[in-house]
């Protein structure tokens, strides 16, 4: 798909990290951006650079060229309303990217929790989430019969094992799979990738703390 003013793309995640270099990268191109995350603050801010970014583009619109939704990823009510007010502004649905991702909270070897809000909480942002929006972005385009493309973040974490973090690993090595069995869909005209990035400097990287990431580099290598 070759990227043209007026096409509209959905961003979970879209706020910080990978998500929001996506976002701005789009809004180059002149593509309507619907910035979905948690923090209102960065959102909003994302949301105020892809507008200003898409005046170059377009103008007298009366609609935003790009919005921010709050949205917990989790929360399938929460999506779902999120992808219908991206609809009802932009008409369709062209580009999905699911870009939301966390690392595990608690170190696994520590964590004498049931998982609620340590691994269980990172495997439903990581894979549910990005199963449920990516089920959800199929529904709208193939009920428009329009050819679009979806995006879904893997981990090269995904890849081989990641012993610093292993439900991180787990997660993303199921976003890989999962993305790469709907390889059906494109003789339906809908594209599925998977991004499988190694350590980008982001927030969800620096928060990780150098030792460890020194560490998971290590063992990657030796």
């Amino acid at each position: 798909m070759e990227l043209k003013p007026g096409f509209s793309a959905f961003v979970t995640g879209g706020a910080s990290g990978i998500g929001r270099a996506l976002s701005l990268a789009l809004a180059g191109k002149g593509v309507f951006v619907t910035v979905v995350d948690l923090s209102e603050e960065k959102g909003n801010e994302v949301a105020a650079l892809v507008e200003k970014e898409n005046a170059k583009f377009h103008s007298n619109l009366g609609f935003p060229s790009a919005m921010f939704i709050r949205c917990d990823v989790t929360n399938t009510r929460d999506t779902s309303a999120a992808f219908e007010k991206h609809v009802a502004t932009y008409g369709g649905l062209d580009i999905c990217i699911n870009s939301a991702g966390i690392s595990n909270p608690i170190p696994f070897h520590e964590d004498q929790t049931d998982g609620t809000r340590s691994w269980r909480f990172t495997v439903d942002v990581n894979l549910v989430a990005v199963i449920d929006c990516t089920q959800k972005a199929i529904g709208i385009m193939q009920a428009a019969k329009k050819p679009g493309v979806i995006i879904n973040m893997g981990s090269s974490a995904g890849l081989y094992p990641f012993y610093t973090d292993p439900i991180y690993s787990a997660s993303k090595g199921g976003v890989v799979l999962f993305t790469r069995s709907l390889t059906p869909y494109k003789s339906k005209g809908i594209r599925i990738n998977v991004l499988c990035p190694e350590f980008v400097e982001t927030e969800l990287a620096l928060k990780a703390g150098s030792k460890l990431i020194d560490l998971a580099l290590y063992l990657w290598i030796r």
